[in-house]
């Protein structure tokens, strides 16, 4: 087999090699930096310190609405127990019970709407919870594949290793030299097939001479364009 031949092959195990790098950088990237999860908690655990304040919200209100309960029912049994003949005693006491139930009233007012905060908050929390289930089966399912994906690539990667020392061993030192100076120059691409009558690299059409020279196993063909080297089988 001509250089050229062997340089082809050479060029398509290391597009390969490339390739497969490229996808396990890209694994291992969205593996260290895959959020869903640590988003999911952090949004579950908002709704639970909501979750919290609304029930401590509902019961300091039930606290406060008891309290002023029981106040009333020791200013009305005071006012209606016939032990007060002072007047202006029994008109404060009027006074004090009238804004005692006018301040209960208020509270109640409070309490449900803190029960409806609570029952709100309840909800999403439950949801929040609900998702965080979701997401935790979602991301051990993914993450299981791409390691999975990222154990075969490296176990490809170290037979491709092989393979690419066998073939370089039927390569001369020069050719390799050159094919490596290229492999810097080209954007990782020394070595190109021609293609529609054209560089498979840079489309540049070649002529007949150069489609024949490309395919001769004695001739190192070089595209007059972009300066990689021809293969044309």
């Amino acid at each position: 087999m001509s250089q050229a031949f062997h340089l082809f092959q050479l060029q398509k195990i290391d597009t390969q090699i490339d390739q497969m790098n490229a996808r396990i950088a890209e694994i291992t990237s969205f593996l260290q930096q895959d959020q869903r999860l640590e988003d999911a908690r952090r949004f579950h655990e908002e709704k639970q310190a909501a979750l919290k304040k609304s029930q401590a919200n509902l019961k300091q209100t039930e606290q406060e609405v008891a309290s002023r309960r029981a106040k009333l029912e020791q200013s009305e049994e005071n006012l209606y127990s016939g032990r007060i003949h002072v007047p202006k005693e029994l008109q404060d006491l009027q006074s004090e019970v009238a804004a005692l139930k006018r301040h209960i009233s208020s509270l109640e007012d409070q309490q449900l709407e803190a029960m409806l905060n609570l029952e709100e908050a309840q909800s999403e929390s439950d949801s929040a919870l609900e998702k965080l289930h979701e997401v935790e089966a979602l991301v051990s399912a993914d993450q299981a594949s791409l390691r999975g994906e990222l154990q075969q690539l490296t176990l490809n990667l170290e037979r491709m290793a092989v393979e690419r020392k066998l073939l370089e061993q039927q390569i001369s030192t020069d050719n390799r030299q050159l094919y490596e100076r290229l492999r810097k120059t080209r954007r990782g691409v020394a070595v190109a097939s021609v293609m529609d009558e054209s560089c498979a690299a840079c489309g540049s059409t070649l002529t007949p001479a150069e489609r024949q020279t490309a395919r001769s196993p004695d001739t190192t063909f070089f595209c007059p364009s972009c300066g990689r080297i021809v293969y044309g089988g």
